[in-house]
């Protein structure tokens, strides 16, 4: 059957083309679309983010998540924090804090995700907190 995933397909995930319809379920709970456009990220007016090669990220149960290139993101003005984390779907998450004169703002990666979301590696997302997000087509 043609339409079947194979056990060759199961292990990571590519990423769609822009405007890709995804669905996500129990057996597919991930799906990584290219966002084709230019995204910055400001914490009090200063960039700490600008990308054209932004993948959202489509997860069951959760929002779409923006991960920008980590060479395209200010890591000189990130701290690293104590805090960690484990996702099942991604792996183990390493967490960085900006600081802004108005309040701080939290970013995350997976440095060595699991087999299923390996295009994860070496991006970075934000929580929105204290951010503004700027599109450009």
């Amino acid at each position: 059957m043609a339409d079947q995933e194979t056990e060759s397909d199961a292990g990571a995930a590519g990423i769609l083309p822009p405007g890709s319809r995804t669905e996500t379920s129990f057996q597919k709970p991930l799906a990584f679309v290219a966002a084709d456009q230019r995204i910055a990220v400001f914490l009090d007016g200063a960039p700490i983010a600008e990308s054209t090669d932004v993948i959202i990220v489509h997860e069951k149960g959760h929002k779409p998540m923006l991960y920008f290139p980590r060479g395209d993101v200010a890591m000189d003005r990130a701290s690293p924090m104590a805090q960690t984390t484990h996702c099942p779907r991604k792996g183990d998450a390493a967490y960085f804090e900006f600081a802004g004169s108005d309040g701080r703002a939290v970013a995350w990666s997976y440095e060595d995700p699991i087999p299923q979301a390996t295009v994860l590696k070496d991006y970075v997302a934000f929580y929105p907190d204290n951010l503004e997000f700027n599109r450009e087509s």
